[in-house]
């Protein structure tokens, strides 16, 4: 009997162990022409931010996401999807998408915009951390790479006006 509730209490502890996201690495780079500064930082897997955006953004800013994954026994990461996207238009027409709720979820913690034209000024981001309700069950544990270009213009083009980049990467372990 006493087994039984030694295995059952093993059971029930690793049910007990959420998913997490263990955030590694952030990196950015900006066009000093429109930021003044861009710090992005984490500290024990929660983001904050510190940004002065000297002009506007105005509608036409895309934004260029590639997530990519890395398994335990990998050595290189795979892209496993990329968008390209005007954020301006996708903010207007989005409803209940999954993007909207990432959105939602950073607005909480910061005075980020969520329509268009983004004014200069001071942003800032506080304390968030992945809401592991927003990451998708069917994502595999391993390490992930989230780069993400924000621009004017065609991607990969000489018309193409950098603005932002960033690189995440982190850990994800789902029970």
């Amino acid at each position: 009997m006493l087994k039984i509730a030694r295995i059952l209490m093993v059971i029930l502890v690793s049910q007990a162990v959420s998913s997490s996201v263990t955030v590694t690495r952030v990196q950015c780079e900006k066009n000093a022409k429109v930021f003044a500064t861009l710090n992005v930082t984490s500290v024990n897997s929660t983001i904050y931010a510190d940004i002065e955006l000297l002009q506007a953004l105005k509608a036409g800013f895309r934004g260029h996401v590639d997530v990519q994954l890395r398994l335990s026994n990998a050595k290189r990461f795979q892209s496993l999807v990329q968008t390209d996207t005007d954020y301006c238009e996708l903010l207007s027409t989005l409803k209940d998408s999954l993007f909207r709720r990432w959105i939602k979820s950073v607005s909480k913690n910061s005075n980020f915009m969520e329509n268009c034209p983004v004014p200069a000024g001071h942003y800032y981001l506080k304390g968030w951390h992945v809401d592991m309700g927003l990451v998708p069950s069917y994502l595999l544990s391993g390490d992930y790479l989230l780069s993400a270009l924000v621009y004017y213009g065609k991607y990969r083009t000489k018309k193409q006006m950098f603005l932002v980049r960033c690189i995440f990467e982190a850990t994800m372990h789902n029970k």
